[in-house]
């Protein structure tokens, strides 16, 4: 049993202090309701000071972000004019899907600028996630002006002895790990370093739009963990070398974002060039998609009902998805989030087909015929035929939706103050024919 409580049996009425001990009772108990009022007043003027402070944090690394921005891109465009200026042979990596999109003709035309004797070579990276003949007809359209190989890299996680395989069935290709094609670029490699007028071991730079894959492209090679790559764009923040044989050195360059203010945001967003989870709209990028796609493609993937607008369909992914705030509200941005991985990481298939291309002047001619002679691509090129396109599916039996091919990348104006005073360092700067 619990002990009674004894109960406060008060100040007695016959005491004669009574009025005097009520009294002070009193003022005690408004000295302590007092300290507790100014106790709370100073509390919420802390919080509100803390507030202040925070905001003031928040402008501050704004502007320095700003700043910081503006130099991590030039720092970034620098390792490019470094790794153009060391290398012998120039691998531009674009995207199979979308190569005019990946593509950067002022980027190019920096290879031809900067010595004549360079080489540049176009690699279809990620050939698996397009049909065969949308494959062989962009390998027709780029190799009329420059060598161009299809690859796909190798996506197994482990840190060694990557697996490489010189032919597949359609069958096992479109969920296979392997790399395909190092066979390809590797033998066109070497046929360039024992050319006539080399004979010696040759630099490969690697360059291209963030997250096209160039490390991966590097550890496919190398057939290890040699460099960090992954599906979120930056990874690599310097230039990095890795010594492939005793034929061959690879120079890894960061991702440049080489677009000018003519190009949207939303389609820089689709090309993979922002990390997805700081952009501050996701919904834009996510309205070119429904644009591009159509509502059935996207009915299907998602199997989902039908819907009028963007913000109907993302509501309908955060539902199936399983996606709500507090309370049972759709989150429809990180709804829009999850449709722009799968969209970058093709899960949402798609591709683009050349456009008509005029016809070609004298001096591409000339390129394409000496450069197809000193990487001796006939034979090269043959041999790609059967172990790398063969294995891609058929375009009857893909569920691929084709887009228009998006317009090549440029380069920003406020860059080109780097490559003068780059240049104008020392470094050697030959004007190209102006068909360049």
């Amino acid at each position: 049993k619990k002990p009674k409580v004894e109960k406060d049996p008060g100040i007695p009425n016959a005491w004669p202090f009574k009025e005097q001990e009520l009294k002070a009772l009193e003022e005690r108990r408004a000295r302590v309701l007092k300290e507790l009022e100014e106790k709370k007043l100073a509390k919420k003027l802390r919080a509100k000071e803390r507030l202040d402070d925070l905001v003031h944090d928040t402008e501050t690394r704004t502007t320095q972000g700003t700043l910081s921005a503006d130099g991590s891109k030039r720092a970034f465009y620098k390792e490019l004019l470094k790794v153009i200026e060391a290398s012998d042979v120039i691998i531009e990596v674009l995207d199979a899907r979308d190569p005019l999109g990946t593509r950067c003709p002022d980027m190019e035309r920096l290879v031809f600028k900067s010595q004549t004797s360079k080489r540049l070579v176009l690699l279809l990276n990620k050939i698996d996630l397009v049909p065969k003949e949308i494959a062989e007809k962009w390998l027709k359209y780029l190799r009329e002006e420059l060598p161009t190989v299809a690859f796909k890299c190798n996506t197994q996680m482990q840190r060694s002895n990557l697996s490489r395989k010189k032919s597949k069935s359609k069958v096992i290709l479109e969920t296979s790990s392997d790399c395909l094609g190092a066979d390809t670029l590797l033998q066109l490699l070497k046929n360039y370093s024992r050319s006539d007028e080399l004979k010696r071991a040759i630099t490969v730079g690697i360059v291209g739009l963030p997250n096209v894959g160039k490390s991966s492209l590097i550890n496919s090679l190398k057939r290890s963990r040699a460099v960090s790559a992954g599906g979120t764009p930056g990874l690599t923040r310097t230039m990095q070398e890795v010594q492939l044989d005793k034929h061959v050195k690879l120079l890894d360059c960061p991702g440049v974002v080489l677009a000018s203010a003519t190009d949207s945001k939303p389609l820089m967003d689709l090309r993979n060039c922002t990390r997805i989870e700081k952009l501050a709209d996701p919904v834009a990028p996510v309205k070119e998609i429904v644009s591009k796609c159509g509502h059935e493609k996207l009915m299907t993937f998602y199997k989902i009902p039908s819907f009028n607008t963007v913000d109907e369909f993302l509501q309908l992914v955060a539902t199936i998805r399983g996606k709500f705030k507090k309370g049972g509200v759709v989150d429809t941005e990180t709804a829009a989030r999850i449709v722009l991985y799968e969209w970058n990481e093709g899960k949402i298939s798609h591709y683009t087909v050349p456009p008509v291309r005029e016809p070609a002047g004298p001096s591409e001619s000339a390129i394409v015929t000496s450069w197809g002679k000193e990487f001796n691509v006939d034979e090269v090129f043959k041999r790609e035929q059967s172990t790398v396109i063969a294995g891609l599916p058929c375009l009857s039996d893909a569920d691929h939706t084709e887009l228009p091919a998006g317009a090549p990348m440029s380069m920003d104006v406020t860059m080109m103050e780097v490559r003068k005073s780059f240049f104008s360092s020392g470094f050697l700067w030959i004007e190209p024919h102006p068909s360049l």
